[in-house]
């Protein structure tokens, strides 16, 4: 557990990986995903490429600070990452959000346009009207808590179903060993309820990308079943000079197999941004 306070007093908990003196590479994670949901052996994988990567716990989930009173947006969310930015004292940083996390990666590019470097995005959208299987995600959030570590984990496993991908094994020992750590280090469901109401809250940022002017890379499966890849579609016409890639077979998850091409897509895509 490694916390660090944010100018603004939030309490958010990170590692990293890779040499310090190589260009920083922030990971922002999903809805109530904790940062180990970035699996090691990517970021290392990453780091390998000559990146310093970054990856944390969001605020209400983790080992990071808890809003039991809520009411933020994903802006907030944004200013908690700038703020990370800061106190790590890193003036700049490539950016890498999934799925919620590319919301919140999108808001700080327009809100912090200097801290971002370029922004890869992954299986997201300009909003929360892009959520095709918003009654899956529903579905999640109202189950009953789970009693103790096995029930955690079986409901781990049965609420990530909807993220498989069609073409590829869901790698479910992992997935398995994943909701285990994470009920281990902190399990807060009303945390992600919490989260997924500063989502609704948050407005469409589609009036607004075409201001996002660091070089992007938009990643999406066309088997993504929570956000299918339309909204994708949509921030590519939008941030000028973006590139898109549609990964046939991909589900909402990182499946092991397409490591290396989504990896060099996105060292690629930090080539078109200095350090």
């Amino acid at each position: 557990m490694t916390l660090v306070t944010t100018p603004k007093g939030v309490s958010l908990d990170y590692d990293t990986f890779g040499d310090p003196d190589h260009p920083p590479l922030l990971l922002i994670q999903g809805l109530g995903a904790h940062r180990l949901g970035w699996r090691a052996d990517f970021c290392r994988q990453l780091a390998d490429e000559g990146f310093h990567v970054v990856r944390f716990d969001n605020r209400d989930v983790g080992l990071s600070q808890k809003f039991p009173q809520g009411g933020y947006t994903l802006a907030d969310l944004a200013h908690d990452t700038a703020g990370l930015l800061t106190a790590l004292g890193i003036p700049a940083a490539h950016i890498v959000g999934q799925s919620m996390g590319g919301m919140v990666a999108q808001q700080l590019a327009l809100d912090h346009p200097t801290r971002v470097l370029t922004l890869a995005l992954v299986y997201t959208a300009p909003s929360a009207d892009f959520l095709a299987g918003r009654d899956l995600v529903d579905e999640r959030t109202q189950r009953p808590r789970a009693r103790d570590r096995d029930e955690a984990i079986a409901l781990y496993l049965d609420n990530e179903a909807p993220c498989a991908s069609p073409g590829y094994p869901q790698d479910t020992a992992w997935l398995s060993e994943l909701g285990g750590r994470m009920y281990d280090r902190d399990y807060d469901p009303d945390g992600v309820e919490r989260q997924l109401e500063a989502l609704d809250r948050s407005p469409d940022r589609t009036p607004h990308l075409h201001r996002i002017t660091a070089p992007t890379t938009i990643l999406h499966g066309d088997g993504d079943r929570l956000i299918g890849p339309d909204g994708s579609k949509v921030m590519h016409e939008l941030i000028a000079d973006s590139k898109l890639t549609i990964y046939p077979g991909m589900g909402h998850e990182l499946p092991q197999p397409l490591w290396p091409q989504i990896i060099t897509q996105i060292r690629d895509n930090a080539t078109r941004g200095s350090a």
